[in-house]
């Protein structure tokens, strides 16, 4: 436990941090690269590049200085970001290696003498923090190595086949190399793929949705290859579809927390462009252990008739089995509705406000959503969102 002269120099320090935390950060990951640059094994590149990584490292810095001293609020951010620690393999001996560029990097940006008491309380909360993501990271492992087919770390996978689902978007089906039993999943979870592109030092790890059902003797991701600019961005998106059959991955069992909480609820799923990859595994779960999803609403927004994913496949399932399916195009006809979804849809298509809803996609879109569906009276606690990328909260205009 720290002590409460510890708690009180954390919290004074958070509106600082809030000030201060990106440039802090930004400090602490080039001290870190610098002294560590086989940690860029683990880091994506492309995140650091943007300054993703570091907004959302700030971001957890300090939602955990404001609360220190109530850290059950912590809960779901120590939930998210430890399974997508899991699904990079961060383990214990990683915390000490961050622990200290974080103190030096907040020592050299205040300009803090080596003994002052700010420096002193953070090295004792930052163990505190440590020791929570261990534990829950080890959970994480441990509950992985025990389920059937599970196992620990990474596996090497083969792709046994690949298919175009749209302009740009494929799906790539991965199966255990050594043709063993694989771990089964939660729709909404994700694999951490592992792959060493061709010209580049270093591994480079991206989390990809499951986008099929539990109970496959494969694993299904859906994947949109990005643009490419100087930086790292697209780098493994675009080594996936140019990649062939028998080509070699390697997997990190499956991870994540956006699963459905209350599976007995009324489903909303909503989706912008790729972001249908999670929603996708929840459908079709359900579509295969419930008799009855008429209940269930699935609305599904991107560009054009040539970037909707699964659109065939989606209406079929949606005429065999009862469920209400909407697809909004931003630029063209030919869909249920023409631009970005506003309230005046939205309430023609959700007419049951006691339903859990779900959705993911571009940060933008997700934030849009997010505000429209509370000003129409949906509670906060019924409304479950996945950011791909660093988990930084979901912004609204």
């Amino acid at each position: 436990m720290l002590s409460a002269e510890t708690l009180a120099t954390i919290k004074s320090t958070a509106p600082l941090l809030a000030e201060q935390g990106k440039a802090i950060t930004d400090l602490f990951y080039s001290k870190l690269f610098a002294q560590h640059p086989e940690l860029q094994h683990i880091f994506n590149m492309a995140n650091q590049a943007q300054g993703e990584q570091s907004r959302a490292l700030a971001e957890s810095v300090f939602m955990y200085a404001t609360h220190i001293d109530k850290l059950q609020n912590l809960g779901p951010m120590v939930s998210r970001i430890a399974h997508k620690h899991a699904s990079l393999q961060v383990a214990p001996e990683h915390y000490p290696i961050v622990g200290k560029y974080l103190l030096e990097a907040i020592q050299d940006h205040l300009g803090l003498e080596p003994e002052h008491p700010v420096l002193g309380a953070w090295a004792e909360a930052y163990a505190q923090l440590a020791g929570i993501f261990i534990k829950t990271e080890e959970g994480i492992y441990s509950d992985n190595a025990m389920k059937p087919g599970g196992w620990r770390g990474f596996r090497p996978f083969v792709i046994r086949d690949i298919r175009e689902e749209a302009s740009g978007i494929k799906s790539v089906y991965l199966q255990a190399e050594d043709g063993q039993a694989i771990a089964g999943f939660e729709p909404g979870q994700y694999l951490g793929i592992k792959v060493r592109v061709p010209g580049h030092e270093y591994d480079e790890i991206r989390q990809y949705s499951l986008s099929d059902a539990p109970g496959k003797a494969d694993y299904r991701i859906t994947v949109k290859a990005e643009s490419t600019p100087p930086n790292h961005e697209g780098k493994v998106s675009n080594h996936l579809h140019n990649a062939q059959p028998g080509d070699q991955v390697w997997v990190q069992p499956p991870t994540g927390d956006f699963v459905i909480k209350h599976p007995d609820e009324k489903l909303v799923l909503i989706a912008g462009g790729v972001g249908i990859t999670p929603l996708l595994s929840m459908l079709l779960h359900r579509i295969e252990t419930r008799d009855d999803v008429s209940d269930l609403v699935f609305i599904h927004c991107c560009r054009d008739k040539a970037h909707h994913v699964m659109g065939d496949e989606l209406r079929q399932l949606s005429a065999q089995h009862g469920f209400s399916y909407y697809v909004s195009y931003e630029t063209a006809g030919g869909a249920d509705h023409q631009g970005y979804l506003d309230q005046t849809v939205l309430s023609q298509w959700l007419t049951q406000r006691d339903a859990e809803v779900y959705f993911c996609g571009p940060k933008p879109f997700m934030a849009a959503v997010n505000s429209q569906l509370l000003q129409m009276g949906f509670g906060d606690n019924q409304l479950h969102y996945e950011v791909f990328g660093p988990s930084t909260r979901l912004l609204t205009h």
